[in-house]
């Protein structure tokens, strides 16, 4: 119910208390539900140590706020999904806004030209396929389900931070991480920020490719360890650091599911995709929201399996921090037909050791 003119003075003075506005003009009126959603936008505000630097943008961000909000809910009651959406931390962002700074990091330009190994012959390069058969079969069939984070070859999800777009450098990693444990049985976590420093090949906080990184790393002699390097989210001068862990050279899958889902089997495999509507609030569950090609925001699949309602998925580990989906990884839906939901098998990597 609005409020009368007489009410304003109490109003304007809980506001004020509450830190979203400066000052309101006398003729304005807030109902119960504004009041509501500014102390639900002011918890949120708490929990993600979120601040701003004037009246005007709180207000700004308070909008924002309120009209995703508006979205979550709605596509939650709709009762007909195979996922959930939930407040994050990017609540107050603006889709746009949120694809400038957490979508745009893939760069694949040219990439049908990294669709081979980089490297002399050796190693596991063609391990994941056997070539003798026309449709690129496996020797032996996948097993119906497969989670490389149960068998501890995967590292927890990381972020990438607003000002850097170095997906590309999160799923390089993650895959080498993963390979060197399927290797060594050691899961060591490897340097993002020695690619966003010192990968000539590509631009740091300005977009990538992992072909094109793992090349770098071949030629550096290996890629160094977090802990020795640990991640800024901002490119810096590159510095020397001793190589921690070398691969031998790197593939690409046949750009298909099936494909994808017999690789994934042997190892967790580098992908691109088209960020999906509502997938910035992904909470939990399959997705299957609407999306198409575009490539634009590289991940790791780390596995794939079925829900108990038979829905088959991918659980992919992804780089925008472990409070954002579920721990940080998403399940996207499987078997869709064509290159996958959201491009999921049109382009992809893995390093060979």
């Amino acid at each position: 119910m609005a409020s009368s003119p007489g009410t304003w003075p109490v109003i304007a003075t809980v506001l004020l208390m509450r830190g979203l506005f400066a000052a309101l003009p006398a003729a304005a009126s807030v109902d119960a539900g504004d009041l509501l959603m500014m102390d639900r936008f002011h918890q949120w505000q708490a929990t993600h140590n979120r601040s701003y630097l004037s009246a005007e943008e709180r207000l700004r961000r308070f909008e924002v706020y309120r009209s995703n909000v508006e979205y979550i809910e709605a596509t939650n009651r709709r009762g007909d999904l195979t996922y959930e959406l939930g407040e994050n931390q990017f609540a107050d962002l603006t889709e746009a806004e949120f694809l400038a700074r957490y979508g745009s990091s893939y760069d694949g330009s040219g990439r049908t030209n990294w669709d081979i190994t980089m490297t002399a012959a050796g190693g596991d390069a063609g391990s994941l396929w056997s070539s003798g058969g026309g449709d690129n079969s496996l020797e032996a069939p996948p097993p119906p389900s497969v989670d490389w984070r149960a068998k501890g070859a995967v590292t927890p999800a990381r972020t990438q931070g607003a000002g850097c777009a170095s997906c590309w450098a999160f799923a390089t990693v993650a895959t080498i991480e993963s390979l060197n444990w399927i290797k060594t049985g050691k899961l060591v976590p490897l340097s993002e920020q020695q690619l966003v420093d010192c990968d000539q090949y590509d631009g740091g906080c300005n977009r990538g490719y992992y072909h094109r990184a793992m090349k770098w790393i071949m030629e550096n002699g290996g890629l160094t360890t977090a802990a020795e390097y640990p991640y800024k989210a901002a490119r810096g001068a590159c510095r020397r650091a001793k190589p921690a862990v070398n691969i031998k050279g790197h593939l690409a899958v046949p750009p298909n599911e099936a494909a994808l889902q017999s690789a994934v089997a042997r190892q967790p495999i580098g992908v691109a995709i088209e960020i999906g509507s509502g997938m910035m609030f992904y909470k939990s569950g399959v997705y299957s929201g609407t999306c198409g090609t575009r490539l634009e925001h590289a991940i790791t699949a780390v596995g794939y399996g079925a829900d108990a309602a038979g829905t088959k998925y991918w659980i992919v580990k992804n780089s925008w921090g472990p409070a954002w989906g579920e721990n940080g990884f998403i399940r996207m839906k499987r078997d869709v037909g064509g290159s996958g939901l959201c491009g999921i098998a049109l382009d992809t990597a893995y390093p060979t050791m």
